[in-house]
């Protein structure tokens, strides 16, 4: 049975679809630029050697579309298009007169084309032949009479060449077909000015406010122009007609603030400034851009923070838009180390208006963890939870302040969902620690079965953990279960810690589960020297209840009971069995 293949269908589709995607952005050689001396079979076969280039130069191929472009170049040597891509070509080897002459080619072959000029203009500038590219725009100009871009781009290289007159007719020129407008007037005030000619400078601006004179923000702009100019008396009497009709214009508000800084006015300055940025009428952006200067000055100049301090209260003592004020007042209080009390308040309003602010949660948090308070934890961590804040160490401390609270189960879910959330972070501690923490917690919850699993999966972690370890080893002597295993984790812990008095009981313990009373009798007496001389309020009394535990197995009663009443008096939990064994002299389980 004979197959059929679609190769060459496939093939010719092919073509046709690069054909009627690419050729329509150049436009056929024949048909466009009357090309007929050029055989049609010829023709045809350089646009696919053409349009083979262009497909090799989208997969990355540049060597091949080089040598497609120049083949079909050689097929068909009146084709503006091959010219344009085969320019671009010498420009990436860096053969930049090259590339200029293929480019001039094109233009030859199609002097309409916009884009030929427009390339070839970019490629005179790239290699600093100004005047040619000049010479090619002003061409393009009396053509395209309606190309305000190429405009643009004369003014530019006019400017560069410091020809203030062609500047100035050039945007002349631009202005006839856009209209008059604010950028164009300053341009022409500014080139008016590198003429030496300040009588139309300022006779450009005049018009400006002539032709829109319900805006004087133009008034006020030439008033400004002046102040930099040095002519301040004339600015201050431009600006003093704008107030009689506007007073409380914020862009003259701030010029009459530039004045009064420039001349000296410093107590008339500062009144104002406060004035602006307190006004309803300023935009939170530009509020914001001048507090900010304040504050970039006050840190260089050592300035006076209460004073900044009481400027930043009055400024948000008004309903706040945005959190950048905010942020700013909280940055320079962190700066200059102003009082803890204030940073929290700043930092609290922060989040307020921006519930998802990290860096404001953080400072918070640190505090919090400074203080140990698990119930403020608590209420800074909850909503990055909630709002989904992609920080492991809010999850992190959430997690231990309800641990620390005794709410287990929400502690195992926040940190169940910090390992989910955060598998690739790199904070090996919380990983860990988060393991760990999850054990404990299950093993309140009176699911030792789970918590084993979860101290082995931290051990994977880190091995030699010894709060694990000891962990791990005390919940097992608990149930009298793996007893040597438990002695080894124990024995490890202490390895890494021989002077914590926690680690030496939970050994002591273990020797008591296997009956080594004697051994377990000097472990606890060394557990309970190093306890005494750590200077704590207050004694573990689970330690003591152990110590009497091991000297009634050792057959030493009355010192076994005086273990036992201290145990008592440091608030034992298990009060009833402490008690009970007082009574009855005797260790009973």
């Amino acid at each position: 049975m004979s197959t059929v293949s679609l190769r060459p269908a496939l093939e010719s589709f092919r073509m046709y679809i690069l054909m009627i995607m690419v050729l329509p952005f150049y436009g056929s050689a024949s048909a466009i630029y009357g090309q007929e001396s050029i055989p049609d079979t010829l023709r045809l076969k350089a646009d696919e050697f053409f349009l083979e280039a262009h497909r090799q130069q989208l997969l990355g191929n540049q060597d091949d579309s080089f040598e497609l472009l120049t083949h079909s170049l050689q097929l068909n040597p009146y084709s503006p298009p091959t010219m344009y891509e085969l320019a671009f070509c010498y420009l990436k080897l860096h053969e930049d007169s090259l590339a200029v002459d293929m480019m001039k080619r094109a233009i030859e072959y199609a002097p309409d084309n916009y884009w030929y000029h427009d390339a070839l203009v970019k490629l005179y500038v790239q290699s600093n032949h100004i005047d040619e590219a000049i010479g090619i725009l002003e061409r393009m100009s009396t053509r395209y009479p309606g190309k305000t871009d190429v405009l643009a781009m004369l003014e530019s290289l006019y400017s560069s060449k410091q020809d203030w007159k062609n500047v100035i007719a050039t945007l002349d020129k631009i202005e006839k077909i856009d209209g008059k407008s604010e950028q164009l007037s300053l341009e022409k005030f500014r080139t008016y000015f590198q003429m030496k000619d300040e009588k139309s400078a300022f006779r450009e601006m005049a018009a400006l406010a002539d032709e829109y004179p319900n805006d004087l923000r133009y008034r006020v702009l030439i008033g400004d122009l002046l102040m930099e100019d040095g002519k301040t008396d004339e600015a201050l009497d431009i600006y003093n007609k704008v107030a009689m009709e506007d007073p409380e214009n914020i862009n003259l508000m701030l010029s009459y603030a530039e004045y009064y800084q420039v001349t000296g006015q410093d107590s008339l300055y500062q009144t104002l400034l406060e004035k602006i940025i307190t006004s309803p009428k300023i935009d939170s952006e530009r509020r914001f851009d001048i507090m900010n200067s304040i504050v970039v000055q006050n840190v260089q100049t050592a300035g006076d923070t209460t004073e900044l301090m009481r400027l930043f209260r009055n400024v948000m003592s008004a309903p706040q838009l945005d959190a950048n004020i905010c942020e700013l007042c909280l940055r320079y209080m962190v700066t200059s180390k102003a009082p803890v009390p204030e940073i929290r308040s700043t930092a609290n309003r922060l989040i307020a208006i921006d519930p998802e602010h990290s860096a404001a949660r953080s400072l918070l948090l640190q505090h919090a963890i400074e203080d140990n308070d698990a119930d403020e934890i608590i209420r800074v961590c909850t909503p990055t939870v909630e709002y989904g804040i992609d920080d492991p160490v809010f999850y992190y401390y959430l997690g231990v302040a309800q641990f620390q609270k005794k709410d287990y189960p929400k502690s195992v879910e926040v940190l169940k969902s910090l390992l989910s959330r955060f598998k690739d972070t790199n904070i090996l501690e919380i990983t860990t620690t988060s393991y760990n923490i999850i054990g404990d917690a299950y093993h309140e919850m009176g699911d030792d079965k789970q918590a084993f699993l979860y101290y082995d999966t931290c051990l994977v972690y880190r091995p030699e953990n010894p709060m694990v370890l000891n962990n791990y080893a005390y919940y097992l002597s608990l149930l009298k279960k793996d007893l040597d295993k438990a002695k080894r984790m124990s024995a490890l812990s202490l390895q890494k810690d021989s002077a914590n008095y926690t680690y030496i009981d939970t050994y002591a313990w273990i020797l008591f589960q296997q009956k080594k009373y004697e051994q377990a009798r000097e472990y606890i007496d060394n557990a309970i020297s190093i306890m005494l001389n750590d200077s704590v309020d207050s004694s573990d009394a689970n330690i003591l209840e152990h110590a009497g535990d091991i000297y009634s197995k050792c057959g030493l009663t009355e010192q076994a009971v005086e273990f036992w009443q201290k145990a008592l008096s440091s608030q034992a939990e298990n009060k009833d069995l402490i008690e009970k064994k007082i009574r009855r002299r005797k260790y009973i389980e």
